[in-house]
This record gives C-alpha cells, sequence and structure tokens, in this order.
C-alpha cells in the first residue's frame, strides 16, 4: 500500500466488503436488503473476473465461434455461405461493448441498494478496521466496521517454464486483449479454460494444441464426458496430448518452440481440473518432436489473492496455498470476519461465489446458515457444451450406493437436435436401482449449460425416475432428451429401447 499523506475521517458500517465480483456483490446486496449501513470496496472494476476477464467476455468470445461454425455449415441447412472472415477487433469489440453494459447495470444496482462504493486497495488493520488506498493517490479511506466479508477472488497462476510475458507467454486475461489472434497456439492445461478457449479459436481458424499432464483432459471429470470433449475437439482441428509434460518452451525468431515428454504421471492430488499445478518436474516420459507456435496459453490453474490484505494481521488462517480457512458458516477464525468465493479454493465458479456471498452476508448480520454443497451445477461453456450435477457413477459408489445404475440417451435421438444440426452429445442419469432415487445427471451437448438446472432441482428435491418422468416436457424440445434418460429405466422411452 502507497505511503500515506493524509487520512479521511473514519466512517462507521455494520459490513464491509472487500472484493465486488459476484462473491462480493451478492454480500453487499444481501446486507443492504437487510437493512445494514454497507460499503462495497474493490480495486478495480465492480463485476471481478467474472465479468471483466472470465465467464463474460469469454462467452462472448465463444459465441463468435458458434456462429463461425454455424456460417461453415450453412448449406446443410439450403444457405450458400463463404467462409467466414473473423475481424479480431470487432469481436473484442463487441466482447467490451457487452462487459461495460453489464457493468454500468451492477453500478447502478449498487446505488439504487445505497451502497457506498469505495475505489481502491483495501487492507484490514485488525478485524474491525479497513483502510483503502486509492489507485494513483497517496489518500487513504479509514472504514470502521462491525464485519468484514472478504471476497478477493483469484487470478491465473503463473508457470516458472514460461513465465507470462503478455505478448508470446499468455494467461487467459492476457488472450481476451490481444491485437490479433494467432496462427498456432499452444493451450498448456486441458483443464476448464484451457478447453473452452481450444474450442473457440480452432473454428476461428487458429491451429490449437493442448497439453495435459493428466491421462485425459478435464482431470477428475467423468472420463466419459472427458472422452467426448476430446473427441470433439479433435474433430474440430485441436491437437490433444494427454499424458503430456512440456519440458521447456524456447523462443525462437519469430516463434515459440515447445519440446514435450510423454508417459510422465500426473502430478498428485490433481482433480478437477480447475487447481493443477503442471510445472515440470525431473525425469520420466519420452521426447516429441518439437512443435512450433506463435503464442502459448498457460491455463494451468488459479491462485488466491489473499496476499497484502492484512488477513493474518487480523487473525484470519491461511492454508499453504494461501487460500482463507473458514467454518462451516464461512467465518474465519477472526469471528467478525467471514470469507467467500475463490479464495476458499473450493467450487471456483461464480454462482456458487454469490451463493457464498449470500449465506456470509446473513452470518454477518446474526444468522447461522450454511450452503449446500451437495447440488452444485458444474458448468464448462466449451463447444460443445458440457454440464455434470450430483454424483457420477464411480462417486455414487464411492459414497455407499450398492445399486448403482446408469441410463445414457444419445442426443442424436432428439428430434430438435436433429432440426439443429446438432446431433452430437449424450445425457446420462445415475440413479439407486433399489428406489429409482435420481443420484447425479451428466450432460455434453448444445445447451448443456441451461438444461443442467432441472436436473439440479430434481436432485434437490429427491426426486425419483418416475417424478421426473410425471413431468410433461414439450416437443420438440432438448429438454425431452432428460425426459427420455429418466424413463427409459422405467420401460416408457419413446425414442430409445
Amino acid at each position: 500500500m502507497p505511503s500515506s499523506n493524509t487520512c479521511a475521517l473514519a466512517t462507521s458500517f455494520d459490513v464491509c466488503v472487500i472484493g465486488g465480483g459476484p462473491g462480493g456483490f451478492a454480500a453487499a446486496t444481501r446486507a443492504a436488503a437487510r437493512g445494514a449501513r454497507v460499503c462495497l470496496v474493490e480495486a478495480r472494476e465492480l463485476g471481478g473476473v467474472c465479468l471483466n476477464t472470465g465467464c463474460i467476455p469469454s462467452r462472448a468470445i465463444g459465441a463468435t465461434a458458434t456462429v463461425c461454425s454455424l456460417v461453415r455449415r450453412g448449406e446443410r441447412f439450403g444457405v450458400k455461405t463463404s467462409a467466414p472472415e473473423i475481424v479480431w477487433p470487432d469481436v473484442l469489440a463487441r466482447k467490451d461493448r457487452i462487459v461495460r453494459r453489464l457493468r454500468d447495470g451492477l453500478t447502478q444496482l449498487a446505488r439504487q441498494r445505497r451502497i457506498e462504493l469505495v475505489a481502491g486497495r483495501a487492507v484490514l488493520q485488525g478485524a474491525g478496521r479497513v483502510v483503502v488506498a486509492s489507485a494513483g493517490s497517496t489518500t487513504t479511506t479509514v472504514l470502521d466496521t462491525k464485519t468484514v466479508i472478504v471476497a478477493t477472488g483469484a487470478r491465473p497462476r503463473g508457470w516458472a517454464v514460461a513465465p507470462f510475458d503478455g505478448r508470446r507467454i499468455l494467461s487467459s486475461d492476457d488472450l481476451l486483449r490481444i491485437p490479433q489472434l494467432p496462427q498456432r497456439l499452444a493451450v498448456i492445461g486441458g483443464g476448464v479454460i484451457g478447453c473452452e478457449f481450444a474450442s473457440y479459436l480452432a473454428p476461428m481458424g487458429v491451429e490449437v494444441t493442448v497439453y495435459e499432464l493428466a491421462p485425459q483432459v478435464l482431470p477428475g471429470q467423468d472420463p466419459d464426458l472427458a472422452n467426448a470433449l476430446e473427441a470433439s475437439l479433435t474433430k474440430a482441428g485441436v491437437r490433444v496430448f494427454t499424458n503430456a509434460r512440456v519440458t521447456a518452451v524456447t523462443p525462437g525468431a519469430a516463434d515459440m518452440v515447445i519440446h514435450m515428454a510423454s508417459g510422465a504421471e500426473p502430478e498428485p492430488g490433481g482433480g478437477g481440473g480447475r487447481q493443477r499445478d503442471l510445472s515440470t518436474r525431473p525425469g520420466g516420459g519420452h521426447p516429441h518432436p518439437p512443435v512450433h507456435v506463435d503464442q502459448v496459453l498457460v491455463t494451468i490453474g488459479r491462485q488466491p489473492n489473499t496476499a497484502n490484505l492484512g488477513l493474518e494481521q487480523a487473525g484470519v488462517t491461511l492454508t499453504p496455498s494461501g487460500h482463507v480457512q473458514v467454518d462451516r458458516h464461512l467465518r474465519a477464525a477472526a469471528q467478525t470476519v467471514f470469507a467467500v468465493g475463490d479464495i476458499l479454493g473450493r467450487h471456483q465458479t461464480a454462482y456458487t461465489a454469490g451463493e457464498e456471498g449470500a449465506v456470509a452476508a446473513e452470518n454477518a448480520l446474526g444468522a447461522l446458515q450454511t450452503v449446500d454443497y451437495a447440488v452444485v451445477p458444474d458448468c464448462l461453456f466449451t463447444l460443445p457444451e458440457m454440464a455434470t450435477v450430483g454424483l457420477t457413477e464411480p462417486k455414487a459408489r464411492e459414497h455407499g450406493h450398492t445399486s448403482v445404475a446408469v441410463s445414457r440417451i444419445p442426443w442424436s435421438v432428439s428430434g430438435r437436435a436433429q432440426t439443429l444440426d446438432e446431433t452430437e452429445g449424450f445425457v446420462k442419469v445415475v440413479y439407486d436401482s433399489s428406489d429409482q432415487r435420481l443420484l447425479g445427471v451428466q450432460i455434453i451437448g448444445p445447451r448443456a449449460t441451461d438444461l443442467i438446472a432441472e436436473a439440479a432441482l430434481a436432485l434437490k428435491q429427491q426426486m425419483t425416475l418416475t417424478d421426473l418422468v410425471r413431468v410433461l416436457h414439450a416437443h420438440p424440445t432438448l429438454s425431452e432428451l432428460l425426459w427420455e434418460a429418466a424413463a427409459q429405466p422405467l420401460g416408457r422411452a419413446l425414442y430409445v429401447r
């Protein structure tokens, strides 16, 4: 924090939220709705990673990729088209317009809800005082508060083999502002972010190569889904190397050279595809011919923004990885400090952070609420999309279910999918055959991230297959696929045996 020449008079609040992303904004709005006096401190832009450098801008680019794919298939719809031409500056301009519009909306909502917005970097001075240093200024603001909710998010994890430089070695943030698309791109890390960008850039004409240390892309994900996505990526022209260890990235005169060994063991504990360390280790593997690329995108996980916040001095306990330790009520060791979102190292999604923010706000004002992590949809906005909720077949057995069964319905049986020329994918329902209780749902296919909401509701309500089948589903819709998957074990499926 810069040195201060002046100090504004202390201002008192019931709740001070540090970080204006999905978790922080949800916490501030919920506390304000409860009548609390709330301030929201944000060092950069309101909306956090999700709105500014994550979910929204990358989905905007994904939408462009979808249009490219559709244009190339135009003749299959009876429409003659020419090859699409990507005007990358226009793609970025559209992305920026969307982000700016949504960010302005958040600012207006905060003002309408009488949330005090404070721009600057916050540091805790004990559990009840926050000092905010304004960017580019020596002025600080002192905020006295009864409770603090920390929601400072995470950032791309750097890679020792090739540190970020913003030009040739890119983070996911960097990729969203490069002036032009590369002809050839290496993606280090085949987790969620890496696979999403690979699936977006390939339809735009970029030659993409993905390197994943684990035996499959999306480590920790259902192997059926991971294998289906890898097949889709390969069909789109993406080269995918699994069990692959990148041993060096060397700069050439006009490109970068990727040196790889295969056959290495995956890093211990590297599940989930969201928090992994792909740093190289000596030994192991067999050398492969080097691959020449123009740029390298490093997507090996994210690290929490918990340094230099004064957390330890305020009595907050951090894990060795820098995540905040909290109890089931999201309360840190310091009883008046709560933490939510990516800094917890749990489900690194905007919607989970939002729920945590709302719960933390309630608890900061005296409640004892908890977050139900048992039914959290996991959505991947790859092309095609993927979404899961509940238990996979192996996980169901690990949880003690002894009569686990699976119903799987291919996307191609859907009349709606046929009309859309989107027939790749499937819906898989995991259930307990002893009582027909739904245990989990996995989907890969167009709009999977929208379809998973019904499955989440069914799991939340502890529905059986019969309960789900009794709900009428309109025809022709993609949602019928979930109905078919539930109906099949009951002998009621219409389009499959």
